[in-house]
C-alpha cells in the first residue's frame, strides 16, 4: 500500500484513499458500486492493522513492512483470463466482491505479498491464523497458496461473514460449505485444511 490523495484520473475509474497506505486503484482497475466499495474498505482496514503489526516487530533492513495486493476484485473476464493462464480461481470466490455467484454472495478478497518482512510468506500466514483465531484481525478465509511451477506464493485473505452478515442461519449456511484455514501448494487445484 502506499499513501496520497484522492483523485479522478481523467476518463477512468475513480480513486481515494482508504487507509494510510491503501488506495482503491490497489484492489480495482474498474469503478466499484458503492456496496462493492464498503467490502473492499473493510479488507483494507485490515491489511493496514496486519501491516502495523508486522512493523512493529518484523521490518527488514531498516525498512518499513509493505503488503502488495497482487489480485484484488474480479470480474468474470479476469475469472477467464486467470483460468487461460493454468490458475484454478473459484467460480465462487469472494474476489468477485459484493457479486452473487451461483447463489452464493461474495465479500471481498485480495491475494498479497509481503516485502521487507523477516518472516517468511508461511510464517505471515501462521501469524494471521494465530491472530483470527485469538481474535486479533478476523477474516473469513486465509489461504496460503503456492505455484510448484513458478515458486510463486501469495496470502488470499476474505472479509468475514461474521462480521458481514448478522444473522445466525446465513453464517451457519456458508460456514458449513467453507473451509476456514486452507494451504494449496498446486496452484488452486487441491487444498488441504491447515493444522488436520
Amino acid at each position: 500500500g502506499r499513501s496520497g490523495k484522492d483523485s479522478t484520473r481523467g476518463d477512468k475509474m475513480k480513486d481515494r484513499q482508504l487507509t494510510a497506505n491503501f488506495r482503491l486503484k490497489e484492489f480495482s482497475k474498474k469503478d466499484l458500486t458503492p456496496y462493492q466499495e464498503c467490502h473492499v474498505e473493510m479488507l483494507a482496514k485490515k491489511l493496514q492493522y496486519l501491516r502495523d503489526i508486522l512493523n512493529l516487530g518484523y521490518a527488514k533492513n531498516g525498512k518499513m513492512v509493505s503488503i502488495q495486493i497482487t489480485s484484488g476484485v474480479r470480474t468474470m473476464e479476469d475469472y477467464q483470463r486467470l483460468l487461460a493462464k493454468g490458475y484454478h480461481p473459484s467460480k465462487t470466490s469472494d474476489h468477485f466482491c459484493g457479486v452473487q455467484i451461483d447463489g452464493k454472495p461474495t465479500l471481498g478478497a485480495a491475494d498479497i505479498r509481503v516485502k521487507n518482512c523477516s518472516l517468511t510468506l508461511r510464517q505471515v500466514f501462521e501469524k494471521l491464523v494465530e491472530l483470527d483465531i485469538n481474535g486479533g484481525l478476523t477474516f473469513g478465509q486465509i489461504i496460503y497458496e503456492k505455484n510448484p511451477a513458478t515458486g510463486a506464493e501469495w496470502i488470499h485473505l476474505g472479509n468475514s461473514w461474521n462480521e458481514i452478515f448478522a444473522s445466525e442461519t446465513v453464517r451457519e449456511c456458508i460456514n458449513k460449505t467453507r473451509k476456514k484455514y486452507l494451504i494449496s501448494l498446486d496452484n488452486g487445484v487441491t487444498f488441504k485444511e491447515f493444522g488436520k
